[in-house]
């Protein structure tokens, strides 16, 4: 089966397309930008990202001939974006069947924007003849702005974390933008270091606001309790989740976290945002924290039974969210397809 992989330089997709089997499939990548993954034939780039509709135009005709050309019996489309908006024109105007993987804000934030957005999202969705979403609240989106039963309830997927000695660590790895509020995650330790001195906050990750947040930390005098760690690699990142007693993740808008699934299989206790999303996989006060307004979160984690809380946590992710039983999922639906093409 020949699969056209469209997505970002994302690790999202990069873990996907590593965790595929060669025998599965033969996988040809296309993005907006250089990408280095694993298990990918052939890469073509090709951007949507100018303003100018001459060069729009010059995209989409080289896009066309792409497609064309590669001839796939199915595409995948990783996020509903610009790109993914001509790609399902090409793909409905040459009869190959698409499965679109939405991410989160992209569906749930992005058509509110303004109309164009909308209707971007709108026929994108409408071209594909699966979509999956990693949590019902996505779903529920989406049939706002297409009703249809093509959506799919379906994870990514993970490798489980084993844990390790916990230690005094909370962990936060999401990317350093506005969207994630890392800036407010600084804010709630610096009350709760206070309190509770012997505990550290460590930051992976990075992005447009990495140097707002080290200033932050500076005029919070937060020096020796907050290390920026950079962007990790899969084993520093399943490290630092192994000993970390806390994991932190509160978007301004999200859809099941890959972060946030390694975290609780890793024995983490979870902090996370007051989201439908996150009340899927959290009871408040019982296996995490869903942070409240007026409430310091990490002040509630620690009175939270760790051993418990693992237990639920770890049990849930082996149930519902192991990257085995998603890639069986995802290669039932891409013969679905292949086969009804």
């Amino acid at each position: 089966m020949k699969i056209l992989q469209v997505g970002s330089n994302s690790v999202h997709v990069s873990s996907y397309l590593a965790a595929m089997s060669t025998d599965d499939a033969t996988n040809y990548l296309l993005t907006e930008e250089v990408c280095s993954f694993e298990n990918v034939v052939a890469k073509e780039v090709i951007s949507f990202r100018s303003l100018n509709p001459l060069n729009l135009l010059k995209s989409y005709r080289l896009l066309k001939n792409y497609i064309k050309s590669l001839n796939p019996d199915v595409i995948h489309i990783h996020q509903v974006n610009r790109l993914a908006y001509f790609v399902s024109k090409v793909a409905a105007a040459l009869s190959i069947p698409v499965i679109t993987t939405a991410w989160g804000s992209d569906v749930l934030l992005i058509p509110q924007k303004n109309a164009f957005f909308h209707f971007l999202v709108k026929q994108t969705l409408k071209r594909s003849q699966v979509v999956t979403a990693d949590s019902q609240d996505m779903i529920e989106a989406m049939k706002s702005i297409v009703p249809s039963d093509k959506y799919v309830l379906l994870q990514y997927g993970i490798d489980p974390i084993q844990p390790s000695v916990k230690q005094a660590i909370v962990f936060s790895n999401r990317l350093h933008k506005k969207l994630y509020r890392i800036d407010q995650v600084i804010n709630y330790f610096s009350e709760f270091v206070q309190l509770h001195p012997d505990w550290k906050l460590v930051i992976g990750g990075t992005g447009e606001e990495t140097e707002v947040l080290m200033n932050q930390v500076n005029n919070l005098n937060l020096n020796e309790k907050v290390e920026f760690v950079g962007w990790l690699q899969k084993v520093d990142n399943a490290a630092w989740y192994a000993k970390s007693t806390i994991y932190i993740s509160i978007p301004e808008s999200d859809g099941t976290s890959v972060s946030v699934l390694e975290a609780m299989s890793a024995g983490c206790i979870p902090i996370v945002s007051d989201l439908p999303v996150s009340k899927e996989w959290i009871t408040n006060g019982v296996n995490g924290i869903i942070e409240q307004q007026g409430e310091n979160p990490f002040i509630k984690a620690i009175e939270l039974d760790l051993e418990k809380c693992s237990e639920i946590n770890q049990q849930n992710v082996q149930e519902r969210a192991t990257r085995t039983a998603s890639l069986k999922r995802f290669k039932e639906i891409y013969l679905t397809l292949e086969n009804g093409k």
